[in-house]
């Protein structure tokens, strides 16, 4: 379950509480009922398991197996225009 940071607007307390991805985002204080918004915070970021995704797979597109072309793109490109 991830953790979310929330900062009050009137009081300047700055908390953290876990919870699910699809909950409503806090809204009020704990402290002093005022606004809280939601802080953009680094988190610990994705990592996907197995190959590393960059280049091309031998004999063919990686599109297949990345979800993306040797240039970045998400359709296949027909002609590499990459170079080899």
């Amino acid at each position: 379950m991830p953790t979310y940071e929330y900062a009050c607007e009137s009081c300047s307390l700055q908390f953290e509480k876990q919870q699910r991805m699809n909950d409503e985002p806090v809204s009020v204080c704990p402290e002093c009922g005022g606004t809280v918004k939601r802080l953009v915070s680094g988190g610990t970021g994705f990592v996907m398991k197995g190959g590393s995704g960059h280049g091309r797979t031998s004999g063919g597109c990686s599109l297949e197996t990345t979800g993306r072309t040797c240039c970045g793109a998400t359709s296949r490109c027909g002609d590499s225009h990459c170079g080899d």
